[in-house]
């Protein structure tokens, strides 16, 4: 039994921030917490793809997953594949600022890995309204990561940074929350989408 009531499963990325758009006010004000997934949009919100050209998603050469491929689509609702590029090199600036300040304190087990653009995209998404916990997919014995994603305890995103990202991100012109009918590229994917879960509705 939960301590707290939680609505799981909810789609909840910097690509795909709906549940910012009515969700998270309906959390807030009945005292749920989001349970969300898609967070690294199949792998791509990762190093891996920082300063990589866009891929070509059916060519076998690109090794792609159904889901990336899946994700892929996420991403040109988002904005084009030099946006994407510039929200990595925002998280992983984001980063580095995150590795220097601990470089002198970090626990011994901590120090083994660095904090990457992919914690920082999942730092950012724990710190929104309501939400209770970030799911994690793995694919047992091919990609785990486990002590990567925990270094996202070990830091807080400050003002500042949630400010880039948000820039970058939803389209916010001052970086800032602000008005949510300023987000350029959160209302396209909404407008393009509809609320959370409807492509999955649609598909009915």
């Amino acid at each position: 039994m939960l301590a707290n009531w939680m609505l799981p499963f909810h789609q909840f990325s910097l690509l795909d921030a709906r549940p910012l758009q009515r969700m998270t006010d309906v959390c807030e004000k009945y005292g749920l917490k989001l349970l969300t997934y898609g967070s690294f949009c199949g792998g791509f919100i990762s190093p891996k793809w920082l300063n990589q050209p866009v891929p070509e998603i059916y060519s076998e050469a690109s090794q792609l997953t159904p889901s990336q491929r899946k994700y892929f689509d996420m991403l040109q609702n988002w904005g084009s594949w030099t946006d994407f590029q510039h929200l990595l090199s925002t998280l992983a600036a984001i980063a580095d600022k995150h590795n220097s300040s601990q470089h002198h304190h970090t626990c011994p087990t901590a120090a083994a890995t660095k904090i990457t653009l992919t914690n920082i995209a999942t730092r950012w998404i724990l710190q929104q309204p309501s939400v209770g916990a970030v799911i994690v997919g793995t694919r047992l014995g091919v990609s785990t990561h486990a002590q990567d994603n925990l270094n996202v305890f070990r830091f807080a995103l400050d003002e500042e940074d949630v400010q880039r990202i948000n820039a970058v991100a939803l389209g916010a012109a001052s970086g800032g929350a602000g008005a949510k009918d300023a987000w350029t590229r959160a209302n396209r994917v909404f407008g393009i989408l509809g609320d959370c879960g409807n492509e999955y509705r649609a598909m009915h």
